[in-house]
């Protein structure tokens, strides 16, 4: 007999099923604590976003300046001034995960090893994996309940695909070992797998969630079957692929409610692969919509055109000139590379203009328990470099919103030394304080135990004077974040 229980159509148009599936017991529901308090709690928040600015940026235009609860945003963060009192800015975070890999470029030693705190899976260049999952999906895993989407991933721009969406396979997000995250980047199809297709009747759309699920049902019971055939390596890699289409299979069963969806009013001309700067305000939207409807908890935002763009809709601010001279550089990521070539400023500029347009939706935006998003989500942004010539030393850092009750407005500054210092000794200094007790310090803000994550083990490093600096990674909460 199908495992699928056809409720009343009322009860699916309304996302109200509670379903009962040994498939989704078994192996998804892990992910429930059951004992998270969906209302947040007093001081905790509800959601996390994870804001990623790529390629780095220009530490001199990056560090506030004055005291920790009395400084002036830079250029670069000067478009996050209206939440200032809302924010922590972090300098001096080091991720010291890349010094434990053999094998990898330098962007991959960057990507994969940010927000996992952890080596390469294994230390073979033709089979790169991150070692274990990042930050976000840790937190989904714990405060993830039931709700439709475990978390929801949206890239900006990058290649056009026949589903509309990335696999980011050398990218800072990851389910697990060998699991990178897929990420929506074509907000048609976004809308259209997130909140349903509007221009179907609801008789019709529930026909076609009990076809599809019915389908789905028949997969589940194919991998249930080809699970103790396969050996133990490939069972792990078939599982995560089973966990996928049962949280695929939840959501065409119960639907995704009522929740009025994002409007697209856009121009014949529009690309998503390239209008970044029209492309990322709608994707705030689709994120900050998703997740009041509490069908999320945890969102990620990247900017798939990392490599290379010409960021038209900035030459006004470059003096009406291109930010890439093509006849010097062959791409951003050729011209970043330099350290700080006059126009990249703009650029890492932009992107916290886009993260200010997030907090603005986030602040004037109700839940569905009647609560203000920016007061109850945890934002993180953050960068897998302090500059594009691949420093993965004092990573530019800034939280906003909720952070577990601890204190906002502030600056915390790890670094030993001042950005120029920090520039002519080549990122080669070390603080001592790491991005695996930065997350340690964002599980602790969500209620959670935790005191470490990622590598927890012994490594070798010298400073850029030679003298040694390894030991062992340094764990617990990162000092001064939630106590300041």
């Amino acid at each position: 007999m199908s495992r699928l229980w056809r409720p009343s159509r009322r009860s699916l148009l309304q996302g109200g099923a509670a379903l009962s599936l040994p498939f989704w017991t078994r192996r998804a529901r892990a992910q429930d604590s059951g004992a998270w308090d969906t209302a947040g709690g007093v001081g905790l928040p509800k959601r996390l976003i994870v804001f990623c600015v790529p390629q780095g940026t220009v530490l001199e235009e990056f560090v506030p300046v004055g005291e920790a609860d009395s400084f002036t945003l830079p250029y670069i963060l000067e478009p996050l001034a209206a939440f200032q009192d809302r924010l922590c800015v972090v300098t001096g975070v080091d991720n010291l995960a890349p010094q434990l890999n053999s094998v990898g470029n330098a962007h991959q030693n960057a990507n994969l090893t940010v927000l996992t705190g952890m080596p390469f899976a294994e230390q073979d260049a033709d089979a790169l994996s991150a070692g274990g999952p990042s930050i976000e999906q840790v937190i989904a895993d714990a405060i993830g309940g039931q709700t439709p989407y475990p978390r929801l991933d949206l890239a900006i721009g990058g290649s056009e695909t026949s589903s509309g969406l990335t696999t980011l396979t050398d990218g800072l997000l990851w389910h697990g070992q060998w699991d990178p995250v897929t990420a929506y980047n074509d907000p048609s199809t976004a809308l259209l797998r997130i909140f349903g297709d509007d221009s179907i009747s609801a008789e019709d759309a529930w026909a076609l969630r009990a076809q599809r699920a019915s389908v789905l049902d028949k997969v589940l019971r194919g991998f249930d079957q080809l699970a103790p055939q396969v050996p133990s390596d490939d069972r792990l890699r078939l599982e995560s692929h089973a966990d996928k289409v049962s949280q695929l299979y939840d959501r065409m069963v119960a639907g995704t409610g009522a929740c009025t969806r994002p409007e697209l009013d856009l121009s014949s001309a529009y690309d998503y692969t390239v209008d970044d700067d029209v492309s990322a305000p709608i994707f705030n939207d689709i994120l900050v919509t998703a997740m009041a409807c509490d069908y999320t908890r945890v969102g990620t935002i990247t900017f798939a055109n990392a490599h290379d763009h010409d960021f038209p809709w900035l030459e006004a601010l470059n003096g009406g000139t291109p930010i890439v001279d093509r006849s010097v550089y062959d791409s951003w990521h050729t011209m970043v590379h330099d350290d700080w070539v006059p126009g990249a400023e703009h650029v890492y500029r932009w992107y916290h203009e886009v993260l200010e347009d997030l907090l603005t939706r986030l602040a004037n935006t109700t839940d569905a328990d009647g609560d203000n998003m920016l007061d109850t989500t945890l934002v993180l942004c953050i960068s897998e470099y302090s500059s594009g010539r691949h420093w993965s030393t004092a990573l530019p850092v800034v939280l906003a919103g909720n952070l577990g009750g601890a204190s906002l407005g502030r600056w915390l500054d790890l670094m030993t030394v001042s950005p120029t210092e920090f520039r002519d000794a080549g990122g080669y200094v070390y603080t001592g304080h790491t991005n695996n007790q930065l997350f340690v310090s964002l599980l602790q803000a969500f209620g959670l135990p935790d005191e470490t994550f990622g590598y927890d083990g012994s490594f070798a490093l010298a400073d850029w004077t030679g003298v040694d600096v390894g030991g062992t990674m340094p764990q617990g909460p990162l000092p001064g974040l939630l106590d300041g």
